[in-house]
């Protein structure tokens, strides 16, 4: 494999870097044609030129008010990306951080250690997923849905409060899933690979002709993780010279369902995560062997869609379940007997269902009008602690709320060559009320080009966990605020080009931020005492080149300064840059994609610098002759050792990440048309 040119090049010390910098990019360009308003079935199988996520209806890219990238299904599998985690990891713009329990994504500069995703927006067709509890957007296994039944990633950058409300603060990820009509196969795929991983699925979906549309997956996975982990900030005879021993495990069980007919769309999701965790978090006993510390996730999410068009008018309606069922275990020393942990549980339940409804219309003067409006009733926000030497808990803290919105965006296009674009969220709390704007001036000198200028003003509401009375005491919490400018300018160039450059400034201010309080039961409170200000310029690139090959690549430069301190942002690097490549060949020869990701330097939260860090990935995939392909993914190729920041909730400062892993696996497609 490495006699191939881009093998080779990546192979070298030089091509690692050279590679990024000189990789331009990837699928689909949007047509020159004003679009024609979509069901969602439609939208699952139209290419990437178009967005539906940043007006909650579908256009061309360039006329979407925000900057838009996506991730397709074709790259997806190609790349053999196992969690969302994974795909967001090569996006413009973002980063991941772990801290061998939770994955964190970082946005245009800001990712405090610790935070729970709350200022991302996660989105499944539409419908919000971050959690009522910690506000988080799981990204990792805890995710709940396998990559495989993603038709395509929305990336939609900036505040879109505007339409979405609560933490669409930085950037909203939408998720839109397979339909039958897209799989129109059954499948069985199964692998396993280095750290003891074993991999299986299975997926079935179908179009029939009557209209009856239906998708099924379920997929299972177990990993014993690093078998012995060093952590020198417990390197002593009595934490066994901090090596962790078989405790970096993961179990994971996923199944995603979706019944579609005329103008109803059913899905379902389940997804149950299992993580031991060998850090020794929260002051927990480091290396404990009889009851190790491990958290637990599952997921239920059931969601009811109703779309359809009448002339110029498309009207939507929605109702939805959400479940997050979450536990943890944790093992303390115990005084009495030391040989014997005290094991403290954690148990949360949030849950919450929801109605919605939007309305579409073409109006007289080349207007779009949007108007909507959403009710959210939180029936369980609750959290509870108990230790395994007292009879009742330490505490249980019991919440419900409910919550309302209503919206309206309207486009008016006064010439070919101009788009206006505002709208405006009213968002009703029990404890606050929000007004959410957002305004776009887009100029169009050619039918694929644009020039965009975007503002937009968005908030994140105290989560449940912040305001828990019993860990921070009775706070007052107000709602973080944030006011985003952005210049975008994106370009299509025949079927083979795409190029995109932003520039944006940003001022985020009232931080929910952990301090020092002695007067809690834990001796720190959450308050609104946070300011950051950022400045950043992103570019990106898309190609089709001739021979089946497609790439992306990208740079993202940032700054973002505390103003508190006036010093740059924890965990915040510097320089991104980041290309992918897919390479088709011809029938029966391996596919050969790559990707190379670059983080500049980032300090912790003790103010230690960590190094710059590389970190590229290959995955080949030969076909078996029709129905069977064989694949192999390979992580972190050239075995970079780095290391990302993480919270005060750890001894450590910084984790250090996984080396060269790698995965085979087999597939079989059949039943197919």
């Amino acid at each position: 494999m490495t006699q191939h040119p881009f093998l080779a090049a990546i192979c070298s010390g030089a091509g690692r870097v050279l590679l990024v910098g000189g990789l331009l990019a990837v699928p689909a360009v949007a047509p020159a044609q004003q679009l024609h308003e979509l069901s969602l079935e439609e939208l699952m199988r139209i290419d990437a030129g178009r967005v539906f996520g940043a007006s909650e209806r579908t256009q061309p890219v360039t006329e979407a008010p925000a900057s838009v990238t996506f991730v397709t299904r074709e790259e997806i599998a190609r790349m053999g990306y196992r969690t969302l985690a994974e795909v967001l990891r090569g996006v413009r713009g973002m980063f991941v951080t772990d801290d061998r329990n939770y994955s964190y994504l970082g946005a245009r500069g800001f990712a405090t250690p610790g935070d729970y995703n709350s200022r991302i927006l996660l989105l499944v067709n539409g419908h919000r997923v971050n959690d009522n509890v910690f506000g988080q957007a799981e990204i990792g296994a805890e995710f709940g849905m396998d990559p495989a039944m993603f038709e395509r990633v929305e990336i939609i950058r900036g505040p879109a409060s505007s339409l979405y409300g609560d933490s669409a603060f930085f950037a909203v990820v939408n998720v839109i899933t397979r339909s039958g009509a897209s799989l129109d196969a059954a499948e069985i795929a199964v692998e396993g690979g280095s750290l003891g991983t074993a991999r299986a699925r299975t997926s079935v979906g179908r179009r029939f002709a009557n209209g009856v549309d239906f998708a099924l997956s379920a997929t299972a996975e177990r990993s014993a993780g690093v078998e012995q982990l060093y952590f020198p900030a417990f390197d002593a005879p009595d934490t066994n010279n901090g090596v962790a021993d078989g405790l970096d495990g993961e179990e994971l069980e996923q199944f995603y369902g979706q019944l579609s007919f005329r103008d109803v769309t059913l899905t379902s999701v389940y997804g149950r995560r299992q993580r031991q965790i060998p850090t020794a978090s929260l002051g927990t006993v480091f290396n404990e062997q009889t009851v190790p510390e491990q958290t637990t996730d599952a997921h239920t999410l059931l969601d009811a869609q109703y779309a359809r068009s009448f002339g110029a008018t498309r009207l939507s309606a929605r109702a939805s379940y959400d479940r997050l069922a979450a536990g943890g275990r944790y093992p303390f020393a115990s005084a009495e007997n030391p040989a014997v942990p005290i094991v403290g549980t954690t148990d949360i339940l949030g849950s919450r269902w929801s109605a919605g409804t939007g309305l579409t219309r073409s109006m007289p003067g080349r207007q779009v009008l949007t108007v909507g409006a959403e009710f959210i009733n939180n029936l369980h926000q609750d959290q509870r602690f108990q230790y395994s030497n007292e009879a009742e808990p330490l505490f249980v803290d019991r919440q419900s709320s409910r919550q309302y919105a209503v919206y309206a965006q309207d486009e008016i296009r006064p010439a070919n060559w101009l788009i206006l674009n505002a709208g405006v969220r009213y968002d009703g709390y029990e404890q606050f009320r929000r007004l959410s704007p957002r305004t776009a001036v887009i100029v169009m000198p050619s039918p694929n080009e644009s020039f965009k200028y975007l503002f937009g003003s968005a908030f994140r509401a105290p989560n449940a966990y912040e305001q828990n009375p019993f860990y921070f005491g009775v706070s007052n919490l107000l709602p973080e605020s944030i006011n985003t400018h952005e210049v975008v300018w994106e370009r299509y160039t025949n079927d083979t080009l795409r190029t995109a450059v932003s520039t944006y400034w940003y001022t985020a201010e009232r931080l929910i931020t952990l301090r020092t309080d002695p007067s809690t039961p834990l001796g720190v409170a959450y308050v609104n005492e946070g300011q950051v200000r950022a400045r950043g310029l992103e570019l990106e690139a898309q190609m089709r080149i001739r021979g089946g090959v497609r790439a992306v690549t990208s740079y993202a430069l940032q700054r973002v300064t505390d103003q508190q301190t006036g010093t740059a942002l924890t965990n915040s690097p510097r320089h991104m840059l980041k290309a992918r490549v897919i390479m088709d060949g011809p029938t029966n020869r391996p596919i050969i994609a790559a990707e190379v990701v670059h983080l500049s330097s980032r300090t912790t939260l003790a103010g230690q610098t960590l190094g710059s860090a590389t970190v590229a990935n290959v995955t080949v995939t030969q076909p078996i002759g029709r129905d069977f392909e064989l694949v192999g993914m390979f992580r972190n190729l050239f075995n970079e050792q780095f290391e990302d920041p993480v919270s005060g909730a750890h001894r450590q400062d910084s984790i250090l990440q996984n080396g060269r892993t790698f995965r085979i696996g087999l597939g079989w497609k059949f039943w197919s048309q």
